[in-house]
């Protein structure tokens, strides 16, 4: 068959056979499987953005998300379908140590999610990454929309002696979980902190703020990751 008579969905196969028997890997076969990766960890990459919980957005973490895509499916081009060279390239990485600390757990979800889809394209497997990033982007996203559980907070409460009862009855009433974490007493002030789990920030704040002697209430977020806001 001529290459020029070839249609799109003939080079696509032609290149997957390359790819996944690692023989005879043509200059489109890598731009195809590339392309690929590129598309999916651009899934990767806005899932990232759009879930990311936290203050401080790093733009070259989520910069890295498609490079580590990229990367990983040229290595695995390299390597398929040649058992000597695999051996060497998994000798050639255990050496490596990666120094750089994971802030947030979920990060380690996203790598994974951009080293496997770098693998999945690799050896043309494009069903399965793209598929699996659909997948994965929806159910971060919907975990994301939905309450699946209460509120994680610190509750700072400044107020005269005598009020501990009282603040530990409204606490015990307006929330899920809660525990006292630190008293702290300088006179006749004292200082309660407590761990809570709660759905309505307002009202318990609204209801302490009410008691006589009470000097000042501050409630902190103790998490920023995805499943807890």
């Amino acid at each position: 068959m001529d290459q020029k008579s070839l249609s799109f969905s003939d080079i696509i196969s032609s290149s997957a056979i390359n790819l996944s028997s690692g023989s005879s890997i043509t200059v489109v076969d890598i731009f195809i499987a590339l392309l690929a990766s590129l598309i999916c960890a651009g899934i990767i990459s806005y899932t990232y953005k759009y879930s990311y919980q936290g203050v401080l957005y790093q733009k070259s973490f989520n910069l890295s998300l498609i490079l580590i895509s990229l990367i990983t499916t040229a290595v695995i081009m390299v390597i398929s379908g040649n058992l000597v060279l695999s051996l060497g390239m998994v000798g050639a990485l255990s050496i490596i140590r990666f120094r750089s600390a994971v802030k947030d757990p979920i990060d380690i979800v996203f790598m994974f999610w951009a080293v496997s889809i770098g693998i999945a394209n690799g050896v043309a497997a494009f069903k399965v990454s793209f598929v699996t990033s659909i997948i994965i982007s929806v159910v971060i996203i919907l975990i994301k929309k939905l309450p699946l559980s209460s509120k994680p907070f610190i509750l700072i409460i400044k107020t005269n002696l005598g009020n501990e009862k009282v603040l530990n009855k409204i606490v015990s009433a307006e929330t899920k979980q809660y525990f006292l974490k630190s008293k702290n007493i300088n006179g006749n002030q004292q200082e309660l902190i407590f761990e809570i789990r709660i759905k309505n920030d307002l009202q318990i704040t609204k209801k302490i703020s009410q008691i006589s002697g009470v000097k000042d209430v501050n409630l902190i977020s103790s998490s920023n990751n995805v499943l807890d806001n």
